[in-house]
């Protein structure tokens, strides 16, 4: 499943873009949806692979930073298949787009899902969290 579709992409990013990036033919005037879907499907399946092992896929209700991301890769995956475009700014939204997505695998931020992808509550209980004991205290310290 899918987390952007091409009219996503078409909302997102300009026109003469998406129609140079997606044709061979420099005279093209519309999007080729063909490597457009494409660039979206290889996008989910890369998301799909940081984030199989903390949540369950496919997710039934997938929040909306996924379909930011899935579009900020396939535009990178778009935009590298083409030497002649600058790549600093695509491979800085892939490179964002990664660290949330480990960051997420991580549990560091939420998709806003729970593990069996169901809403979390909304008033979350404070849980204690117990460290090892502390090597170093005021009293083993004094004098120094």
């Amino acid at each position: 499943m899918g987390y952007a579709t091409p009219d996503d992409m078409i909302a997102r990013y300009p026109n003469r873009d998406l129609v140079q990036l997606t044709n061979e033919d420099p005279t093209a005037t519309t999007v080729n949806i063909a490597p457009l879907q494409q660039a979206l499907d290889d996008a989910a399946a890369e998301i799909d692979g940081y984030l199989e092992g903390r949540f369950a896929l496919p997710l039934t209700d997938p929040p909306a930073v996924l379909n930011r991301l899935a579009c900020d890769i396939a535009m990178y995956r778009l935009q590298s298949l083409r030497p002649l475009h600058d790549l600093a700014d695509a491979r800085k939204r892939y490179e964002d787009a990664i660290a949330f997505l480990l960051e997420a695998a991580k549990g560091a931020v939420t998709l806003g899902l729970s593990p069996d992808s169901e809403e979390p509550p909304t008033a979350p209980e404070a849980m204690a969290i117990e460290g090892p004991q502390r090597v170093f205290d005021r009293n083993r310290l004094k004098g120094f």
